[in-house]
C-alpha cells in the first residue's frame, strides 16, 4: 500500500503544479534531470520490487531486489564520479563494474546470512542483474532488473 501512495505521489507531482513545487522544493536535489519530467527511479523501485515480490518466492525476492538497491547505489556512486567509457547511452564501463562487484558482495553475504539459496543461483541472479542493468532495456532499469533477475534465478 505505501509503494502506491508513494507512486501515486511521484505521479501527481508530474500533473499537479502545487504537489510539482513543494517535491522540487524538499527533494528536488535528489532528482537526476531526467526525472523532473518522469517518475522518479524511487518510484520505479518500489513498483519493480513490489511485482517481484508478488511473482517469486521471498529468498529470490530478497536477492534480486539486493541487487538493484545495493548494485544501482554503486553503480552511480562509480559511474557518475569516475569517467570512463560509455557502454550504452548513459551506462559507463566503471559503473556497470560498479554494480557487478556489489552484486556479487550482496550474494555473497546473502548466502553466509541466509543459506536460503544455493550460492551458484546467487551468482547467476548477481550477473544477470548486472548484465540487464547495463543493457539500454525500454523500461526503467529500476523497475525491469529485479523482476527480470528473479526470473532467471528462479529456472534454477
Amino acid at each position: 500500500m505505501v509503494c502506491f501512495a508513494i507512486a501515486m505521489v511521484d505521479f501527481l507531482r508530474l500533473h499537479i503544479n502545487g504537489i510539482k513545487e513543494a517535491f522540487i522544493l524538499f527533494f528536488g536535489s535528489f532528482l537526476r534531470r531526467h526525472e523532473i519530467r518522469r517518475l522518479s527511479g524511487a518510484s520505479y523501485l518500489l513498483l519493480g520490487c513490489f511485482i517481484t515480490s508478488l511473482l517469486y518466492s521471498k529468498p529470490i525476492v530478497v536477492a534480486a531486489c539486493s541487487y538493484i538497491i545495493v548494485g544501482d547505489t554503486f553503480a552511480a556512486i562509480f559511474g557518475q564520479n569516475i569517467k570512463s567509457p560509455k557502454i550504452f547511452q548513459n551506462k559507463t564501463v566503471l559503473g556497470s563494474l560498479g554494480f557487478l562487484i556489489a552484486s556479487l558482495v550482496s550474494a555473497y553475504v546473502l548466502y553466509v546470512v541466509t543459506g536460503t539459496l544455493p550460492l551458484f543461483v546467487l551468482i547467476v541472479g548477481a550477473v544477470a542483474a548486472s548484465v540487464f542493468e547495463s543493457l539500454p532495456l525500454p523500461l526503467d532499469d529500476n523497475f525491469s532488473v529485479p523482476i527480470i533477475t528473479g526470473f532467471i534465478m528462479s529456472l534454477l
